[in-house]
């Protein structure tokens, strides 16, 4: 016998919460894992193409760069063509572009082949925001969105594991060969457990109008900047612990795998507390969450051994994913009617900086991990600068 908020979630016509925040969730996992899979493969990538470490990082910045631009262009299409065409094409096209990675002779190509491996994923994240946002019960709305921008990060941690231990046993190749399987599936299942929107007639070329007029708003500018230090911060300092790994950690696969797994839990707690997180203000949570991120990491710059940098990891990794979904909250709440805009150009501004970290980290990695510690300490803090300079900015 159906529950009474699943009758009444149905009678309304809203979509089933659980198997459709459950089924984007793990795509979203699978799709920005894409970004950080190829972190615990750095070196079997420079061996396989004949360069530096430092240098294959650019295949997480050709990537991140590539998905960021896309969102752009999918999130308008997505308003035109409807939230379940543009996800499920994006994953049946991200399946092909993922096996092309396969084949890279050479660094160049394996740049070019993560490029378009970026623009086909960027056509899931601003139609799956969406979704949730259109089809959702208005009252478990901030819980969906929470779990979705949770899974993105998660999916930092999640596919390093995953990609690591799938290395260790088969080779990198596997790893993409794994994640072609699981766009092939994950576009089935998208297909069948997401429902058909209405017809959309919204012109695209309305949208880009849209960008420029959001970025015109002072606050609005603030805040977006301020995003580039979320995933700019979360992905610069994983990467520090792949080139240049804390002292007690070591260089072993086992003790790798052990500090990113750490920070798991954190991923899972942050969901749970989405009802209280949500009775916060969103600015006062971006602000709070960053400034104790960029505490945190210049904690963990202290060479007190392995455990100490796990501790202080998890404690980094929980305020990111409190930051994330509390971005995005205060963006859409001073975005007016443009929100489906706002949120594709929020996308946009968290992977742009997803794409900046690893550079960043590569510029101190030589002086070691204290050094990249509090780079990305110096960071968080400036985003939470950003986010604070917004408050006292007046909204037109």
């Amino acid at each position: 016998m159906s529950s009474p908020a699943t009758t009444e979630t149905a009678e309304r016509g809203w979509a089933p919460t659980g198997r459709t925040v459950a089924t984007i969730c793990a795509v979203g996992i699978l799709v920005v894992g894409q970004l950080y899979v190829v972190l615990p493969v750095l070196g079997d990538l420079a061996a396989e193409w004949g360069t530096s470490r430092a240098a294959a990082t650019w295949t997480t910045t050709a990537f991140g760069l590539a998905y960021g631009a896309g969102f752009l262009v999918t999130g308008p299409l997505s308003d035109r063509w409807g939230r379940r065409p543009v996800i499920v094409g994006g994953l049946a096209a991200t399946t092909l572009s993922t096996l092309v990675v396969i084949a890279a002779p050479s660094l160049s190509a394996g740049l070019a082949a993560r490029v378009v491996q970026g623009l086909t994923a960027s056509f899931f994240a601003p139609a799956a925001f969406a979704y949730l946002a259109e089809r959702i019960a208005p009252r478990r709305r901030v819980l969906a969105l929470t779990c979705l921008t949770s899974s993105f990060l998660g999916a930092g941690v999640i596919a390093q594991v995953l990609a690591q231990l799938v290395d260790d046993a088969f080779g990198w190749r596997a790893v993409f060969v794994a994640g072609a399987v699981a766009f092939a599936i994950s576009a089935l299942v998208s297909l069948v457990v997401l429902e058909p929107g209405a017809d959309r007639n919204a012109s695209a070329g309305s949208a880009f109008t849209a960008f420029a007029a959001l970025l015109r708003v002072p606050r609005l500018a603030l805040l977006y900047a301020s995003c580039l230090a979320i995933l700019g911060s979360f992905v610069g300092i994983y990467t520090g612990v792949q080139l240049a790994p804390p002292d007690g950690v070591g260089t072993s696969s086992a003790a790798l795998l052990a500090l990113r797994a750490s920070a798991i839990p954190a991923m899972i707690a942050i969901p749970l507390l989405a009802t209280r997180l949500a009775t916060i203000n969103p600015e006062r949570r971006l602000i709070t969450a960053l400034t104790v991120a960029g505490a945190t990491a210049a904690i963990a710059a202290v060479p007190l051994g392995g455990i100490w940098v796990a501790t202080w990891l998890f404690v980094f990794v929980a305020a990111i994913a409190v930051a994330a979904p509390a971005a995005v909250q205060a963006i859409a709440t001073h975005a007016g009617p443009a929100r489906g805009t706002a949120t594709a150009l929020y996308t946009f501004t968290l992977f742009l900086g997803a794409s900046a970290g690893p550079q960043l980290t590569n510029l101190v990695a030589h002086h070691g991990f204290p050094t990249v510690s509090l780079t990305i300490a110096t960071l968080a803090l400036t985003g939470a600068t950003l986010a604070f300079a917004s408050t006292k900015t007046p909204t037109p």
